[in-house]
């Protein structure tokens, strides 16, 4: 599937917040307001931060119906949590760890204090790689009911991130909908992870429609919606094969992010909708950028200019593939390469070409073609010479047109009665039926009158065996 797996640039991007949220919010020291209760003094500083119309819109949201008064650690937790830090600042995880642990038994209650435990010791696992201990840390907090309701959000977000980096998708998705439910402003980008969980869980219309609302906001916004969010939707409308969609999309991205595999994908998408001359468009532009690195993609762009004449261009991106080592000399590319200068009248470049590839065939098509090219530059005896090697192989395509070339060539020849028979067998086939008569009665007619002037003295050519 497009999507088998998650990009991870979100992943890094949780680590990196993650530590920064939980290190900014460790516990420094301890003050004393007026009512005796302990509050930090990173709390103390809050208030006074003058604070934006979001922020207040979000400190209204989690007031505490009966008191504004923010809830903190007592004293002896708090001792506790500062020695916490001092362990993490030199990244001494199993003495935090202990010390945490310890903080259960004896230093910090039940109930909101329990709950800062449970936030820093979520950290200290995450720290140790010990992912499942750091979702079970993380859980205890959001299912505390005394917990801070703000932190509670927060961290709903951080354990679903966790749920994730375990494949549990099912969770992550629960914690995500409550996050999104209860968060004052919800972040693109969660709602990004979520549709991804949607996705792993095969609810990919809600996954969709997701992506949809985060894209079109920032559109509404007016800011470029980020390249993963249009990477997702692509892939989602690719899946449902609406291709009419995923060309917007990849027109978006070639827009603000462009790149050549997005004018690999434009192609493919125009190819899927058959519309051959946009979908040539997109990938000549890929190859003039250098976009084209395998053998298939060459070769298929150059049947895409076979297909609307352009027969010349095809022999130029096959000629420079193959001397870039990227398209094989075997035969079956050679007799390509060799049409096509056929097909351009490009008959002195078509020739050694059409040799090469005669020599490594098995059949005697590239036989036929060569005795045809031969025939335009008018040379006939190797004309000849190719028309027989082409009916001695066989597993002709068309058998017809090497009877011509041959015929053709032995009339050119003056070997009227070989061409007369050549002409007969190719009389025998449908499509030359008609033109084959006609040169048979032709040369027949040549040969009758030549013999007659040569009986009666004339110096004239005759069959030149080859």
């Amino acid at each position: 599937m497009v999507l088998k797996q998650l990009n991870m640039g979100w992943l890094s991007r949780f680590c990196l917040s993650t530590c920064l949220f939980l290190m900014a919010t460790v516990v420094t020291s301890v003050v004393t307001d007026g009512t005796g209760f302990g509050v930090s003094e990173a709390v103390a500083a809050e208030k006074k931060k003058k604070q934006t119309k979001a922020e207040k819109e979000a400190a209204l949201k989690y007031k505490n119906a009966v008191s504004q008064r923010r809830k903190s650690v007592g004293t002896s937790c708090a001792k506790k949590l500062t020695k916490v830090q001092e362990f993490t600042e030199v990244e001494d995880w199993v003495g935090a760890e202990a010390e945490l642990l310890g903080a259960f038994k004896r230093g910090c209650s039940e109930g909101f204090e329990y709950s800062q435990v449970n936030r820093y010791l979520g950290y200290v696992y995450y720290a140790q790689d010990k992912i499942q201990l750091s979702i079970k840390a993380y859980l205890a907090l959001v299912n505390e009911p005394e917990a801070d309701p703000q932190q509670r959000t927060n961290t709903r977000y951080t354990v679903a991130q966790l749920l994730f980096v375990n494949d549990d998708y099912k969770r992550a998705v629960e914690q995500l909908e409550l996050w999104m439910a209860e968060a004052a402003i919800v972040d693109p980008g969660g709602k990004i992870l979520l549709a991804r969980g949607y996705y792993q869980l095969d609810r990919k219309s809600e996954a969709l429609n997701l992506v949809e609302e985060v894209v079109e906001e920032a559109i509404v916004a007016g800011l470029v919606p980020k390249e993963n969010w249009l990477n997702f939707q692509w892939a989602l409308y690719y899946e449902k094969d609406n291709y009419k969609a995923t060309i917007k999309v990849s027109n978006r991205l070639l827009t603000h992010y462009p790149k050549i595999k997005y004018w690999k994908q434009l192609s493919a998408m125009y190819g899927a909708l058959e519309q051959s001359q946009k979908e040539l468009m997109a990938l000549e532009v890929t190859y003039l950028q250098n976009g084209l690195d395998k053998e298939k993609q060459l070769i298929a762009l150059a049947y895409q200019y076979l297909a609307i004449d352009i027969p010349y261009r095809a022999a130029q991106v096959l000629e420079k593939g193959m001397k870039d080592e990227i398209i094989e000399r075997k035969e079956k590319n050679l007799a390509l390469l060799g049409s096509s200068y056929q097909r351009a009248q490009e008959y002195l470049k078509a020739s050694p070409v059409l040799e090469e590839a005669a020599k490594k065939s098995s059949d005697g098509n590239a036989w036929s073609r060569l005795a045809g090219v031969y025939l335009n530059l008018n040379e006939n005896e190797k004309a000849l010479l190719a028309a027989r090697n082409a009916i001695k192989k066989g597993k002709l395509k068309r058998a017809d047109l090497a009877w011509m070339s041959r015929g053709t060539a032995e009339q050119a020849l003056h070997c009227y009665k070989d061409a007369e028979k050549s002409f007969t067998k190719a009389a025998k086939f449908k499509k030359t039926e008609k033109g084959a008569r006609s040169w048979k009665r032709y040369v027949t007619a040549e040969g009758d009158r030549r013999r007659k002037l040569i009986a009666n003295g004339a110096k004239l050519a005759t069959c030149k065996k080859v």
